[in-house]
C-alpha cells in the first residue's frame, strides 16, 4: 500500500510561512509588493500559482527555475523564525506505522514546489521519513493534482518494479482539492479537518473518511485498512460511523 500524504493542514501547520516567502520573493526579484494577495488564486499547484500571480503582475520575464531557489532560501529563514510551527496531532504515530508496515510506503502528493516541500517537512523533523523514496507528486510542473498523482505512480513503478493500481493508494490530505484529486484517480481517500477547510465542506464533498484528526491512531489505522466502521463522516470532534 503507498500513503500519499498532502503536507499543509494534514501534516504540519506553519502558517502563512509559504505566502510569506512567496510575497517576498517575488519583492525581492521582480519589484512586486503582496504578489500572492493580487493574483486570485485557489486550489492549485504551485507551478500554476507562481505563472499565474506573475501574469496577473505583469512579469513577462517569469522563470521558475531562478524564482524557485530564492523562494527556498526564503522560506527556510521564515520557518526558522516561526515559534507556533508544529507537527499535527497523530501524524509521527501514523508515520511509524506506516514505515514499519511490510509492503506499505509513505509518499508526498503536494502542492508545493519539491524544494519547498522538504524545507517545511525539515523544519518539523518530518523529513526523514520521505528521504529515501524520490517519488511523489510535487507542484513543479504543469497540471492539477491529479495529474501529478498518477505521474507519481508511474515513477514509483518505474523505480520499485511494483506497479500499483489506483486502489493500492491511500490519499490523506485536508482539502477539497485532495478529495477531488483522489476520486478522479480512483484512490482511496481519508480527508482530515485540521486545515484551513472546515469539516463541513470536506463532508459535502463525500470522503471515504472524514476526520476531526489524526489523533486516534487505532480508528484511522483501520481506516487506511479499509475497515467499513472506522468512520466516514465528522461530529463532535471525532469521527463516526
Amino acid at each position: 500500500m503507498f500513503v500519499f500524504w498532502d503536507i499543509d493542514g494534514t501534516l504540519m501547520s506553519c502558517g502563512s510561512d509559504g505566502t510569506k516567502a512567496l510575497n517576498k520573493t517575488f519583492f525581492e526579484l521582480h519589484g512586486t509588493e503582496n504578489a500572492f494577495l493580487r493574483a486570485g488564486i485557489g486550489n492549485a499547484l504551485d507551478f500554476a500559482i507562481l505563472h499565474r500571480i506573475a501574469a496577473e503582475c505583469g512579469i513577462e520575464d517569469f522563470d521558475i527555475n531562478a524564482f524557485a531557489p530564492a523562494y527556498v532560501s526564503n522560506l527556510e529563514r521564515i520557518l526558522a523564525e516561526n515559534g507556533d510551527k508544529r507537527v499535527l496531532p497523530g501524524v509521527v504515530a501514523l508515520l511509524e506505522y506506516v514505515r514499519g508496515r511490510a509492503g506499505w510506503e509513505s509518499l508526498l502528493l503536494t502542492s508545493n514546489l519539491r524544494a519547498g516541500a522538504e524545507a517545511k517537512l525539515r523544519s518539523v523533523g518530518l523529513w526523514s521519513y520521505f528521504a529515501d523514496s524520490p517519488c511523489g507528486g510535487f507542484g513543479d510542473a504543469p497540471g492539477e493534482k491529479w495529474d501529478a498523482a498518477p505521474a507519481a505512480i508511474a515513477e514509483l513503478a518505474a523505480r520499485s518494479g511494483r506497479s500499483p493500481a489506483p486502489r493500492d493508494c491511500i490519499l490523506i490530505g485536508d482539502g477539497v482539492y485532495d478529495i477531488r484529486c483522489a476520486k478522479r484517480i480512483g484512490a482511496r481517500h481519508i480527508a482530515v479537518a485540521t486545515g484551513w477547510t472546515p469539516a463541513e465542506i470536506l463532508a459535502a464533498e463525500s470522503p471515504e473518511y472524514l476526520f476531526a484528526d489524526l489523533a486516534d491512531t487505532a480508528r484511522v489505522v483501520a481506516a487506511m485498512n479499509g475497515a467499513s466502521g472506522a468512520g466516514s463522516r465528522c461530529a463532535d470532534g471525532e469521527a463516526v460511523p
